[in-house]
């Protein structure tokens, strides 16, 4: 009897053994999908490079708020009396449009249906009437431009002692606004226009690209917009800062910047961007943004040699923008 006790409880202690190790490993596989779930909705939902950590009390420099930042303010319920909506002024839908081509369909009948139904005449125009306006887009394409030169040649040069040599002219051909590439001045101005104003990532815009039947790159497109900016807005950029360092007051602001790849700086650590802008009486405005890899005041006193008026900025730090006394510089602080 004692032997088959002990048979059983060596059972039971087997069994309870194999349960929880089966228990250990149904465990470990759930803590196992809960570290893939986490990864996967902060690779989804979580921060990327495209954003910059915010600084508090620091405004954007960009004019670009966070939906998640902005406070909702508590809206209390108002009983409002009944009242009748003005009826909508005719020409206001017009008004939105008025920067549109505008096209005409015209509605006519088919020639099979010019005739009348009762007697077989002739059908003739009495008049017409408008009865919608619709706005269309029309989708962006992409075309390759192929550039042919022609040569030509002079059909009496070359026959007489007179005029010995053969006289060859070639026809001008359009210079490009980058050489040795397919780049045109409408995809380059596109692709700026996508990333720093509508603010779509290059390599969004190289799945937009391939959708359209173009294999660019995002590394491409990047190139394009450095060798443009240095080959032709640099000329512009350094002609409005001619015209800010002209300018009776100066006011600038910094925002932190993160930069991924960088010689000689982790990703991790802090760029900034300056911006520089003219006061609100100095004439035509003047905006221009600086990137410096530090906060020294170093950098703005090389960006204002040559200016001789008043600079407002409102960071405390009275070494980052000192009073140049040999710019004549008069540094203007702000108080909060």
């Amino acid at each position: 009897m004692h032997d088959e006790k002990d048979l059983r409880i060596v059972q039971l202690k087997m069994e309870n053994q194999k349960l929880q190790e089966k228990i250990d490993k149904l465990e470990r596989n759930v803590e196992a999908l809960t570290q893939a779930v986490l990864h996967a909705a902060k690779q989804r939902f979580g921060a990327s490079s495209e954003k910059t950590p915010s600084t508090v009390g620091q405004a954007s420099l960009f004019g670009e708020e966070d939906a998640d930042n902005i406070p909702v303010p508590y809206a209390p319920v108002i009983q409002i009396k009944e009242h009748k909506r003005p009826l909508r002024k005719k020409g206001d839908r017009e008004k939105l449009t008025l920067g549109l081509d505008r096209e005409t369909v015209e509605c006519v009948l088919n020639p099979d249906e010019s005739a009348c139904g009762i007697c077989g005449s002739e059908l003739k125009v009495i008049g017409k009437k408008k009865i919608r306006s619709e706005m269309e887009y029309i989708p962006a394409k992409l075309i390759m431009k192929d550039y042919v030169q022609f040569v030509f040649k002079c059909v009496e040069c070359g026959k007489n002692d007179e005029n010995p040599y053969d006289a060859i002219y070639s026809a001008p051909v359009p210079a490009p606004v980058l050489t040795h590439s397919i780049a045109s001045p409408s995809s380059v101005a596109w692709i700026l226009y996508q990333k720093y104003v509508l603010s779509v990532p290059l390599y969004r815009q190289e799945r937009d690209f391939r959708r359209m039947g173009a294999a660019l790159k995002r590394d491409t497109m990047a190139n394009w917009a450095i060798r443009c900016a240095e080959d032709w807005l640099k000329l512009l950029y350094d002609r409005m800062h001619e015209q800010l360092l002209k300018c009776g007051i100066i006011m600038s602001d910094e925002t932190t910047w993160q930069v991924n790849r960088e010689p000689g700086k982790k990703a991790s650590s802090k760029s900034y961007i300056w911006i520089h802008r003219s006061g609100s009486y100095e004439g035509p405005p003047i905006i221009l943004y600086e990137y410096t890899r530090s906060r020294s005041g170093d950098h703005a006193k090389e960006f204002l040699a040559g200016f001789s008026g008043f600079h407002l900025s409102d960071y405390s730090d009275k070494k980052v923008i000192p009073i140049f006394y040999e710019f004549r510089i008069l540094s203007c602080g702000l108080a909060a």
